[in-house]
């Protein structure tokens, strides 16, 4: 094994600010393991990061990359539970402190003190992470073994298949036969789709912009059943029309932007939920009545938990779900300002990069 390595560094707070470095492999200790990396995926929260936004969770200097799969590459003498060779994937939790509420009701994402790797601590925008012992002692099923019917590109975005299904299945509690709105066809919007169509819904109305283009065959293929323009239309009107006048049990809020949140009180039926996944810094300046007047639930949404991911696998082992149709581009490392651009440009769903020595 080579003692260094190429990886995308955020080497400080602030807008770019990140660049292809030598690094040293990281050393590891009696419980931990190495992973050699297979396949990465670029998140638009990398993109956030190169823009100087996030920065209470980003520790620069750092390796970018949350979304990571590979092979084990080194065990430490204390590990029997791993081997080397084992196909794996990361739910990206570096550390949690094991004692807090979060942690003792197995919500290890919303642990005070973690730090997610990727931004909080050293990730997989390179050959090598290393993945600690003491965090597989608190949080065992943070590293996972990957199906063999699945690829390395597949398993390195079950991060955000496992988020949209959360926010659908576990948050919004979608019961079959109900009615979804997605807004925001990205790569969150997409899976949206796909748990609104593993729960079983009657009707998955995709929502986006004339400029979605491709996006909105991409939604269709993923389960979307009714396609919505809202620049094109009143959206409103089109989706009380779709629902006979009912609106939708569930919405998710995959673009973030604020005035989604109105647009998504209007069409949510009453005793409806909304499941907010996407950002938007701005105040949202308008009255909340509204939710009162309806009784309509708001869940902000963060991240999965184990079950998440362990139904995320069997539906892709039973063949109802796709991963593989969210990968749009494939590039090496080294052109990560690349797949950034695609991102910007929309002209990406999902970027896998590969290592290189």
């Amino acid at each position: 094994m080579a003692e260094t390595m190429k990886a995308v560094v955020k080497y400080e707070h602030g807008v770019d600010k990140m660049e292809l470095r030598d690094v040293p492999v990281p050393e590891i200790g009696d419980d931990d393991v190495l992973i050699e990396v297979k396949a990465a995926g670029v998140c638009g929260s990398d993109i956030a990061f190169f823009d100087g936004h996030h920065e209470n969770i980003l520790f620069p200097p750092v390796i970018l990359g949350h979304e990571f799969a590979g092979v084990i590459s080194k065990v430490g003498k204390n590990v029997t539970k791993w081997k080397v060779g084992d196909r794996v994937v990361s739910d990206n939790t570096g550390t949690a402190c094991g004692e807090c509420y979060a942690c003792g009701t197995a919500d290890y994402l919303s642990c005070p003190e973690r730090l997610g790797i990727g931004y909080g601590m050293d990730g997989g925008w390179t050959k090598y992470v290393k993945i600690l012992g003491k965090t597989l002692a608190v949080f065992p099923n943070s590293l996972m073994r990957i199906p063999d019917c699945m690829s390395f590109d597949e398993a390195a975005v079950m991060d955000p298949a496992c988020n949209g299904f959360m926010a659908v299945v576990q948050e919004a509690k979608l019961m079959p036969g109900e009615y979804c709105a997605v807004f925001g066809l990205g790569t969150l919007g997409q899976f949206s789709i796909q748990a609104a169509r593993a729960a079983g819904a009657a009707k998955i109305i995709a929502i986006g912009l004339e400029a979605d283009g491709d996006r909105f065959e991409l939604a269709k293929k993923c389960g979307a059943t009714d396609i919505v323009m809202s620049d094109k239309c009143n959206m409103v009107e089109r989706v009380m029309e779709i629902t006979e006048g009912e609106g939708v049990a569930v919405v998710a809020d995959a673009a973030g932007v604020n005035p989604v949140l109105g647009q998504a009180i209007e069409i949510v039926r009453p005793a409806g939920t909304i499941v907010k996944i996407g950002y938007d810094a701005r105040p949202y300046g308008v009255s909340l009545d509204p939710i009162v007047d309806k009784a309509v639930a708001v869940k902000g949404h963060f991240g999965y938990d184990w079950v998440s991911w362990r139904s995320v696998f069997n539906l892709i082992k039973a063949g109802k779900w796709d991963n593989k149709s969210i990968i749009s581009h494939k590039l090496p490392l080294s052109q990560y300002r690349e797949a950034i651009q695609l991102y910007r440009d929309r002209k990406s769903m999902k970027v896998i990069l590969y290592p290189e020595d």
